[in-house]
């Protein structure tokens, strides 16, 4: 492992601790002036400076634990892939512009494939490639430090996070405490969603989806921008995680729907228009979702059943050779029936595991707690509202469309992980939207009571 950080020349000296410190110090200046121009219309954004710090915090605590910790890691591979694209941009900028923008040149071979580093996956893969080229515009911002490198990393990522935030807070301000709990102070979130990973791109990116078809189906307002970010934030998540994207991206779709019925005035008109939306968007859906797959490579939706079982083959193998924290669901039949007959202990498996007694290292005693706190609280709904729960998710769309996604990738993500480690990374996006919704439903049942206990006034 020594070996490994050497030739990757990654580190955290004075010259990376100071730079780090600069830029933090810089956008936090921004962050302050942003503040007070947009908390006098948004009262959500007196929590803005904290949600920022978390973010940051999380970021260099990864930094941190990759260098002397981990000592090594997917991130150590494509800093060590910016850094030496960033080399080619400066001393032959225009062959590295022309790396920069190919979809795959054999210069990044050597870059990121080294004998000794057997995990590493292949660079002429997609989400690789797409992750050093990243890496490598803001390592040029960072000035070569991987310190700056994270902060900056972070700051970007938690723009789309907070923006989704801040349109759920448009449609429930007295809930917003609740919602920063979620969106921000999940350890877990905080710590894999913040530093140079895969993962903290595509919960930024989904951060963005929500903001813009929020904007688009529930607020009518800034439609173009909404579009073009979409777009953008959609290309991002192919190129990382498509797989994210076959199932966020109906599921939006289902919630954008069920805000069409507020914009269709006339119940003639409605039972016409709605079945031909709801089969239009359907179609359209599946369409869009095998185009996409064409160029997703191992995530063609066509070979993800291949991708899924090599998945959990490769974590089953790190559980039994390196003593890494696995679980096991038995056998799996990869078919939608095999799917279906594991889905409850994957389901439990992704949001209420670990136990307290399949502990073996400190991210899985985070991970425990997490989880053990998220079962309490579910249990403590289901068991206090009981038909109430299922009634609010059902009638309340916001909800139902965090529930649906939830259950449907918290299935996939139970079923392919079989680590704990992998799972906490992998479950983020069904994490945040889970507990979310959790914190609605609580928050709507506790209001509900209140408004029939009080008193009526009659004059």
């Amino acid at each position: 492992m020594e070996s490994l950080l050497r030739y990757f020349e990654i580190r955290l000296d004075l010259y990376d601790l100071t730079l780090a410190f600069i830029y933090f110090i810089f956008i936090y200046i921004l962050a302050f002036t942003y503040k007070r121009i947009k908390q006098k219309k948004n009262p959500e954004y007196k929590y803005f400076i904290l949600a920022l710090s978390l973010k940051v915090f999380g970021g260099m605590m990864f930094a941190i634990l990759t260098i002397f910790y981990y000592k090594g890691g997917d991130s150590m591979g494509y800093y060590h892939g910016a850094v030496c694209l960033s080399d080619e941009i400066l001393n032959n900028p225009s062959s590295g512009i022309k790396i920069l923008f190919s979809e795959f040149n054999p210069h990044l071979s050597m870059y990121l494939a080294p004998a000794e580093s057997a995990y590493f996956m292949n660079v002429n893969d997609l989400d690789i490639l797409t992750m050093i080229k990243i890496t490598t515009v803001i390592n040029l911002l960072g000035l070569y430090s991987y310190g700056a490198t994270t902060v900056i990393f972070s700051a970007i990522s938690f723009v789309g996070i907070w923006m989704a935030y801040s349109n759920l807070c448009k449609l429930y301000p007295k809930y917003s405490g609740y919602l920063m709990v979620s969106f921000f102070m999940i350890p877990s979130i905080i710590f894999w969603g913040s530093g140079v990973l895969k993962d903290t791109v595509t919960m930024s990116c989904m951060g963005w989806l929500i903001y813009c078809f929020s904007n688009i189906f529930i607020f009518k307002r800034k439609i173009i921008i909404s579009i073009l970010i979409t777009i953008i934030a959609s290309i991002l998540i192919i190129r990382l995680k498509p797989y994210i994207l076959y199932i966020l991206l109906p599921c939006l779709l289902i919630w954008g729907q069920t805000n069409l019925k507020n914009l269709i005035k006339g119940s003639f008109i409605r039972i016409i228009l709605i079945p031909l939306i709801v089969i239009s968007i359907g179609i359209s859906t599946f369409f869009v979702l095998q185009k996409i797959s064409i160029g997703a490579g191992k995530y063609d939706i066509n070979k993800l059943q291949n991708t899924l079982e090599g998945f959990q083959s490769w974590h089953g193998y790190l559980n039994n050779t390196l003593d890494q924290s696995g679980y096991s669901l038995g056998e799996i039949e990869f078919s939608p029936l095999g799917y279906l007959k594991v889905a409850p202990s994957a389901f439990n498996v992704t949001f209420f595991r670990p136990y307290l007694w399949e502990i073996r290292n400190v991210p899985t005693l985070i991970g425990a707690i997490e989880s053990l706190l998220v079962l309490l609280f579910f249990l403590y709904l289901l068991l206090k509202l009981r038909t109430q729960f299922f009634i609010i998710i059902f009638k309340n769309k916001d909800i139902l469309f965090m529930m649906i996604f939830s259950f449907i990738f918290g299935i996939v993500v139970g079923v392919s992980s079989y680590n704990f480690g992998a799972l906490s990374r992998y479950k983020m996006p069904a994490q945040l939207l889970f507990v979310t919704a959790l914190f609605l439903i609580f928050n709507i049942a506790r209001d509900e009571k209140k408004d029939i206990a009080k008193p009526m006034n009659f004059i």
